[in-house]
């Protein structure tokens, strides 16, 4: 007859503990690339540059999946075609009710609301911005499954055109 040994503290510990990473890592695996579930409606207050705005209630929204120039603020200096992004983002969305879709990572490390926003038409503000040139496309933290192809086909279509960004005498970092 086989005798098993009773499991010490220190064995069931690391299983418990292997569990949970295992279940842990699982989850991510499940999320990434998926789109985020939540959505609301918010009120633009003031565009701050070609990826970032404030909502009335005071919140700073980041847009995700691209990098606009930066205008001049604190110790950044104008990047070309800085006015330009921005002056479009405010035109597009200023003043207006936007619908935020959350993504995975809710927050940066600046603590604003990382979102892929929709107008009230329906239009995707971030691929619009990639599609008229007026932002790069920004992928290193990934992109959402549902929407891949469609922000990388409209960042080359500007490229392509030479819109914005892309035109001869922009000098796109890229």
């Amino acid at each position: 007859m086989l005798r098993l040994r009773r499991p010490t503290p220190g064995t069931i510990a690391f299983c418990i503990i292997t569990v949970l990473i295992m279940l842990r890592l699982i989850g991510r695996a499940e999320r990434n690339g998926q789109p985020s579930t939540e959505s609301r409606l918010v009120t633009v207050n003031t565009v701050l540059d070609g990826d970032t705005f404030i909502t009335n209630a005071g919140e700073r929204v980041r847009l995700l999946g691209i990098d606009a120039p930066e205008v001049a603020h604190h110790d950044t200096p104008m990047e070309p075609f800085g006015l330009e992004s921005t002056a479009w983002l405010a035109e597009r969305i200023g003043g207006s009710d936007v619908q935020l879709r959350i993504g995975i990572e809710e927050t940066d490390r600046y603590g604003r609301t990382l979102a892929w926003v929709y107008a009230a038409d329906g239009t995707l503000i971030n691929r619009a911005a990639l599609t008229g040139g007026y932002a790069e496309l920004l992928d290193r933290f990934g992109l959402p499954l549902d929407l891949e192809s469609s922000l990388r086909q409209a960042e080359a279509e500007a490229q392509v055109r030479g819109r914005g960004l892309w035109a001869r005498s922009a000098k796109p970092s890229h």
